[in-house]
């Protein structure tokens, strides 16, 4: 496998495995409004996978030589497990430094916790010391019971790989 880590553009019906992706670190470009040939013209130009349900995108994509994946199912390990064995991924991890803004797909950075004190409940404030903010949308991420089911989450999806 490369050390190159893939990015994707995720089709409208597959929004909720955009924000999986985002969380494992891979950008995804995901908007509901895309034509399909707007997301081959986004992969071809921007190197991405294209990763849908709509058997007609995918094989329209790999007749322009655009890689995708055509997701089956709905059960989003099942969905990721699907990707990872098509392009050759393996071992998810869960990495506050790498992962995505699950809202607008921007690069996390962490930030110093007196400069959100009034931006977040206090409660968190008071819990938490790690907090990153999206770079783009400004939106604030701390580890909270979400980061507990989200390494449960890689630990089935890792189990499913091996």
């Amino acid at each position: 496998m490369s050390t190159h880590k893939p990015s994707f553009v995720v089709d409208a019906m597959l929004g909720n495995l955009a924000k999986k992706l985002r969380l494992l670190g891979y950008d995804s470009k995901y908007d509901s409004s895309v034509e399909d040939s707007d997301l081959i013209k986004i992969g071809e130009k921007q190197r991405r996978v294209i990763v849908t349900k709509d058997e007609n995108l995918s094989k329209s994509a790999e007749k322009t030589g655009v890689m995708s994946v055509l997701i089956r199912g709905n059960d989003e390990i099942e969905q990721i497990v699907q990707i990872a064995k098509k392009i050759g991924l393996s071992d998810f991890i869960i990495d506050t430094n790498s992962a995505r803004c699950v809202n607008c797909n921007g690069k996390l950075g962490s930030i110093d916790k007196i400069r959100i004190m009034n931006k977040i409940p206090s409660g968190i404030y008071e819990r938490q010391e790690k907090f990153w903010m999206c770079n783009d949308c400004k939106k604030i991420y701390w580890e909270g019971t979400h980061f507990e089911k989200l390494q449960e989450f890689v630990q089935k999806l890792n189990q499913r790989l091996k």
